[in-house]
């Protein structure tokens, strides 16, 4: 006599798991940058007599006259990049299999 009984088979398969990961990375990029400044500005005069004579300035005449000194500076800006990192994560993978089976009756 026969019957069918089920053998479970199950065998590893792979499968790609992937995820979005973000990495920083660093942009350079240039920014001007300025400052001011004074600088006094007088009149002059020659004061003095004969070989002792002076170019001086003129009292009262003095003004700071401001100026601008600009220069490019490098800086850098952090950026968060996405990539894709992708592992193989073992699975059990089954299935029943049919299988015949006969035992010996004996006759009665």
């Amino acid at each position: 006599e026969c019957s069918t009984v089920y053998e479970k088979q199950c065998k590893t398969v792979y499968k790609s798991v992937c995820m979005e990961q973000y990495k920083t990375e660093y942009e350079p990029y240039t920014e001007t940058e300025c400052s001011t400044q004074y600088k006094e500005d007088c009149e002059y005069q020659w004061e003095g007599y004969g070989n002792n004579k002076v170019w001086a300035p003129i009292a009262g005449t003095c003004k700071k006259i401001p100026y601008e000194t600009c220069k490019d500076v490098v800086k850098t800006k952090e950026k968060q990049v996405a990539h894709q990192v992708c592992n193989d994560v073992p699975e059990q993978k089954c299935v029943n299999v049919p299988k015949k089976e006969c035992v010996a009756v004996p006759d009665q």
